[in-house]
């Protein structure tokens, strides 16, 4: 499988390089150590020569002068005034030797002292030696030459100066070193400032948030860089002004209810026709309630329209609210009066939901309307039915209702029409997060991936791969529920979990098992998909933060992938959990995007890496405003560095003309359908097959 690393690279730091500031700092500081070493070495070795020379200057002039005052008393045989002379200046301690020797080398005056000396380091004595030459001066007994005076002066003294002068260079070089450097480094920050906001102007390009560097730099070569690079990011954000601009004055012409703001009856068709013609694995099925504003006739005709475009409003808002409970509900406004709403369920879960609307119409009925708030009908969808036969049957169901009216709905909690009860549901979704309760109490810190043998048992891995091109950009899995040697419906287990509130578990129960099975296909890339609940809980991103760095050795690269809705349902809480998993090196996809029907601004300052087109605007391809609209969302995605997925690709047409808008990988049936995760990880070593298309 190819790796989604490009993606990833742009926005994540190399970790092995070296900040520019840091590697001037350390030229900054050898240079000046070295600087520092050699003064001090210099002046060292310039003051011991000048000693060395001193010495033996001093020792030359003493051997000349007491040698003229010698020289009267050599040539008696009485040598004691000259002795007494030696010892004098001798005495003094200045001199290493003094030495008078006749013509015949023999010496008859001799005076030595040892070389020691105090207060100096025997380092230092060794490393910064003094050695004093000795000097001569012939000695004259009237014409005669009598002998001759050699005279060696003590380093002693000269070694102390040369200490105390080394320590005075040594001190105050290190003195104006530090100062240089602090000066330096002060300068080195105030230049190199601009260049750390350009690295970040750049870093927040790449996680597609457009600001702009509001001070030019001092230094000539950055001004010119801050004027491209702030002249760059504001024609990327105004092409992605203008073209959002563009798609959303298309999207509301289109597909939007100018009233509410919700899907019109185009959005529906193009919605409906992306549905699976052939019943869903996992016992999830179509539904299409309609609902009917009773009332709105008479509260035009009585009240005014502006009375009837409130009622429209409450109506419509009323059914985003029951819609949110579902999480792949879409509300759609089809005619003046008449609202709809296309979902997956279970069996049950679609009893469910439709009393639940009964309820909510009942509650917010009054004498405001004399028909009654609104009426509901619900109805599976049968095959390749079309969306007219679909109206039509609902329709008829609508007529009846209304002439012969149902007794008022139970309570809730008494008129769940689920086969499976309540009290069912409870245990199987307890069997389900039984292994991962504990954990959850004890605050989220099991990272070890371990499952048990009934929760392998309970969960069927599938997996579907996404082509870029002939190659695999990655694979997304899905789970299949198993309860008492039955299939769940997927939309029974997730709605039940949140009715129970234990959503969370179940999705770390997942998330959990699909990792355990995922262990040690590192050289491949595998997607999860995350529900709202896991989204938006900061304990549970911790966890997956934590479990996905403790297991990086034998994990495969991830792609995490999550609904529009729930992104949009609170951006910065969602914004934060990407940068999180970002951080522990995997990539996000924003799946269903176009769904909503709702703005693309909020993709600014989202740091994902895909988005996947919602299946409907693929299937719809063959209209020039779907294609032109799809067109326009993935030239808004390139030019902020994501990369676009066609989901739900059924036809060989399809996928032609998503390669000719530009569109970069596709996933769906007609290229490969999904399959166990068992069966290709032990015979292909998840391997897939050529996709279907290129290979016909």
């Amino acid at each position: 499988m190819t790796e989604h690393s490009n993606s990833r690279s742009a926005t994540a730091a190399d970790p092995r390089g070296v900040a520019l500031s840091t590697q001037l700092s350390i030229l900054l500081i050898c240079l000046a150590l070295l600087t520092f070493a050699a003064t001090v070495l210099v002046s060292t070795s310039n003051m011991r020569n000048y000693l060395d020379s001193q010495l033996a200057q001093t020792a030359q002039d003493t051997a000349n002068s007491l040698g003229l005052a010698i020289s009267p008393y050599v040539g008696n045989d009485d040598m004691t005034v000259a002795d007494t002379m030696v010892s004098a200046i001798f005495d003094s301690g200045a001199y290493l030797q003094i030495r008078f020797v006749d013509q015949k080398k023999q010496p008859l005056l001799e005076r030595q002292n040892e070389l020691k000396v105090d207060g100096v380091p025997v380092w230092f004595l060794a490393l910064f030696p003094l050695e004093p030459p000795v000097m001569q001066s012939e000695v004259n007994d009237g014409w005669r030459i009598a002998g001759a005076l050699s005279v060696q002066a003590h380093p002693g003294y000269a070694f102390k100066s040369l200490w105390q002068h080394t320590k005075a260079v040594f001190w105050t070089s290190l003195l104006i070193c530090l100062l240089a450097l602090g000066a330096v480094h002060v300068l080195l920050w105030y230049v190199l400032k601009p260049l750390k906001d350009i690295e970040k102007l750049a870093q927040h390009l790449a996680e597609k948030r457009f600001e702009l560097l509001n001070y030019m730099p001092l230094t000539k070569e950055l001004r010119a860089v801050v004027r491209a690079l702030n002249h760059m990011v504001s024609n990327v954000k105004r092409n992605f002004s203008e073209m959002t601009d563009r798609a959303e004055q298309l999207n509301q012409q289109v597909y939007l209810d100018p009233l509410t703001g919700l899907p019109n009856r185009r959005a529906l068709l193009q919605s409906f026709s992306s549905l699976p013609q052939t019943p869903a694995a996992d016992a999830n099925r179509p539904y299409l309630t309609l609902i009917a504003l009773t009332s709105l006739k008479q509260v035009n005709d009585q009240q005014g329209y502006a009375a009837g475009d409130q009622y429209v409003e409450k109506a419509a808002g009323l059914l985003q609210q029951q819609a949110r409970t579902q999480e792949l509900a879409q509300v759609f406004r089809i005619s003046g009066s008449e609202f709809a709403i296309l979902t997956q369920f279970g069996e049950g879960s679609a009893s469910t939901f439709q009393l639940q609307l009964q309820q909510t119409f009942e509650i917010a009925n009054s004498e405001q309307y004399p028909h009654g708030f609104a009426a509901v009908v619900m109805a599976p969808l049968q095959g390749a039915e079309e969306l007219s036969s679909v109206l039509a049957r609902l329709d008829g169901l609508q007529a009846r209702q209304l002439n012969h009216p149902a007794p008022a709905t139970q309570n809730p909690a008494e008129a769940l029409i689920n086969p499976l009860s309540r009290s069912h549901w409870q245990e199987i979704l307890h069997e389900f997060t039984r292994s991962v309760v504990s954990d959850t109490t004890a605050g989220f810190s099991d990272t070890s991936l371990q499952i048990s043998n009934e929760m392998a048992a309970m969960f069927n891995l599938e997996v579907q791969p996404v082509f870029q091109g002939t190659q695999v950009l990655y694979a997304e899995t899905f789970v299949r529920f198993n309860a008492r040697g039955e299939q769940l419906a997927s939309a029974d287990v997730f709605a039940m979990a949140e009715r129970l509130g234990v959503s969370l578990l179940l999705d770390k129960a997942l998330v959990t098992y699909i990792l355990s099975q995922l262990r040690g296909q590192s050289s491949h890339s595998f997607a999860i998909n995350l529900s709202k609940s896991a989204l938006h809980d900061s304990q549970f991103t911790r966890w997956l933060v934590n479990t996905l760095e403790a297991n990086r050795a034998w994990l495969p690269k991830l792609v995490f992938e999550v609904n529009e809705q729930a992104t949009l349902g609170a951006i910065a809480s969602a914004n934060q959990f990407f940068g999180a998993l970002k951080q522990a090196g995997a990539a996000i996809t924003i799946e269903r995007f176009g769904a909503s029907f709702s703005s693309f601004r909020y993709l600014q300052g989202l740091n994902i890496d895909f988005i996947k087109i919602d299946g409907s605007y693929i299937h719809a391809l063959e209209s020039p405003d779907t294609r032109f609209f799809v067109e326009t969302m993935t030239q808004i995605c390139h030019g902020i560095g994501i990369r676009v997925i066609a989901a739900q690709v059924e036809l060989r047409s399809q996928a032609e003309i998503c390669q000719q808008l530009h569109v970069d990988a596709l996933q769906g049936r007609a290229l490969h359908a999904p399959v166990s995760f068992l069966q290709i990880a032990e015979k292909n070593d998840c391997k897939f097959s050529d996709n279907q298309l290129s290979s016909n």
